[in-house]
């Protein structure tokens, strides 16, 4: 009685695990493209700005880490790193080091271009 419940079990268990790897049927694509929608539209262009609330002082907090002496620091050590690892012939790594390096320093812009002003 029991072997019989498992084996129930398992294959509806594996039906529902194949189920989940076959591709979207046209009925269920358009479900979900009408749930996004309805998310999108119920939600609106005001939710989307996250420039004020937690995202907003957390924003402020990192950049003030990041334009201070923390990024002060990791740009002086990025530069130095930079050089040892011209020096040694990784030349790759010493452009991505100068790419840290000049991303310190223009972090707030590129927040600001992308994810609108931090408080």
């Amino acid at each position: 009685m029991t072997s019989i419940k498992l084996n129930k079990l398992r294959q509806s268990y594996t039906d529902a695990c194949i189920g989940f790897l076959i591709a979207p049927s046209k009925i269920q694509r358009s479900l979900l493209f009408a749930v996004g929608v309805v998310l999108i539209a119920s939600l609106g262009a005001e939710n989307a700005y996250a420039g004020a609330g937690t995202f907003g002082n957390a924003c402020s907090k990192m950049l003030l880490l990041v334009e201070g002496a923390f990024g002060a620091l990791v740009a002086a050590v990025a530069g130095v790193a930079a050089i040892l690892a011209a020096a040694l012939g990784g030349f790759k790594m010493a452009w991505s080091l100068v790419v840290v390096s000049i991303g310190a320093f223009i972090l707030r812009s590129w927040i600001q271009l992308f994810q609108g002003s931090c408080v």
